[in-house]
C-alpha cells in the first residue's frame, strides 16, 4: 500500500505504465501514417476538408489544383490541356483562360458589329475623299497628326529624339540616347506583359520591335536613317492608321471596349488612312498629284526623297 507497483490491472492481464505509453506512441504513429500524406483526390490540400463540387474549396476558397501543386512542389505552375485530352487540373496544374465573351452583352450582335464596323468606316472615309466635301478637315484633324506620328515613330526606331507636332516633326540632325532608352524600356515592358499573361504573340511582337530598333539605331547610317524617316510620314502613317483600326477587335476587357474608345480609334484610323492612301492612288495616273514642291516654305517629303536621296 505504501508504494506504487507500477502496474495496472485491466482484467485480462497486467501491463506496466511504460508499456501502455509505448503502445500509445505506436498507435499515434500508425494513425499519423494512415493520414499522411493527405489524400488530395478527396480532400482539399489547403484546409484538409472534403472536396465539394466545383474547382474551389467552399471552406477556405482555395483552388484545388493550385493548392495541390503548392503542397507537392512548393509552387503553382500553369499548363494547357494536353493533346490526349486530360485537363491541366488532373496533373496538378492550373490553367488561365481569358474569355472575352464573358464581358460581351450580346455576342451575336458583337459579331455583326465587328464584321461591318471597319468596312463601313473606311467607306465613309473614302467617300469624303471622293466627294471632296470635308477633305481639308479630314487632313488637318486626322491625317496630318498620324502622318507626323509616322515620322516620329521611325525616328525613334532609328535613335533620333523626335517630337511630333500637328504640321512638323521636330528632329535633330544627330542621333540621341533618350528616345532609344524610352523605346527599349517600353518594348521590354511589352515582352514582360506577354510573359506574365502567357501571351506569346506579344513576346514575338516585342522581339520583332527590338530587332527593328537594333537595325535602325546601330546598322543604318544617319543619312539612310533620314531617308526612312521621310518615307515614314505616309508609309509609317498608314501602318499606324491600320493598327488603330485593328484595335477595334481587341481588348474586350479593357477601356477600348467598355469605354467606347475603340470607336474613336477606328474613326481616326479610317480617316487618316483614307487621307494618305488616296494621294498615292491619284498619283498612279497623274504624277502632278504627287505632293512635290514646297509647303509653308518647306520642301515636302516627296521633294526631299527625290532630290536629296534620289
Amino acid at each position: 500500500m505504501g508504494c506504487c507497483s507500477g502496474s495496472l490491472d485491466i482484467g485480462a492481464g497486467t501491463k506496466t505504465g511504460y508499456e501502455l505509453a509505448g503502445h500509445k506512441i505506436i498507435k499515434g504513429k500508425q494513425r499519423q501514417a494512415k493520414t499522411s500524406p493527405m489524400d488530395f483526390s478527396s480532400n482539399c490540400a489547403w484546409c484538409e476538408r472534403p472536396k465539394t463540387a466545383g474547382p474551389t474549396c467552399s471552406n477556405c476558397g482555395a483552388d484545388y489544383a493550385k493548392a495541390e501543386a503548392i503542397k507537392l512542389r512548393g509552387k503553382a505552375d500553369i499548363a494547357a490541356v494536353t493533346a490526349a485530352g486530360s485537363s491541366a487540373a488532373d496533373k496538378g496544374f492550373t490553367s488561365v483562360v481569358i474569355d472575352d465573351s464573358a464581358v460581351v452583352a450580346d455576342p451575336n450582335l458583337e459579331k455583326k458589329i465587328c464584321i461591318a464596323a471597319m468596312p463601313s468606316m473606311l467607306a465613309f472615309a473614302f467617300l469624303v475623299q471622293i466627294s471632296g466635301f470635308g477633305t481639308s478637315v479630314q487632313r488637318i484633324v486626322f491625317g496630318m497628326p498620324i502622318h507626323e506620328l509616322g515620322h516620329a515613330t521611325v525616328s525613334w526606331f532609328c535613335g533620333f529624339n523626335a517630337v511630333p507636332t500637328l504640321w512638323k516633326t521636330l528632329s535633330p540632325a544627330d542621333r540621341g540616347i533618350a528616345a532609344s532608352i524610352v523605346l527599349f524600356v517600353a518594348i521590354v515592358a511589352l515582352a514582360n506583359h506577354g510573359r506574365q499573361n502567357m501571351k506569346n504573340a506579344w513576346i514575338v511582337v516585342a522581339v520583332f520591335l527590338l530587332l527593328l530598333q537594333g537595325i535602325g539605331t546601330f546598322m543604318l547610317s544617319e543619312r539612310d536613317a533620314q531617308q526612312y524617316i521621310l518615307f515614314g510620314g505616309d508609309g509609317g502613317g498608314m501602318v499606324l492608321a491600320a493598327l488603330l483600326m485593328l484595335s477595334f477587335y481587341f481588348g474586350k476587357q479593357t477601356q477600348l471596349y467598355s469605354g467606347g474608345l475603340r470607336w474613336g480609334f477606328l474613326g481616326i484610323g479610317a480617316a487618316a488612312f483614307a487621307d494618305m492612301f488616296m494621294i498615292w492612288v491619284r498619283s498612279m495616273n497623274d504624277r502632278l498629284q504627287v505632293p512635290y514642291g514646297l509647303t509653308g516654305g518647306e520642301p515636302t517629303d516627296a521633294f526631299k526623297l527625290i532630290n536629296y536621296h534620289t
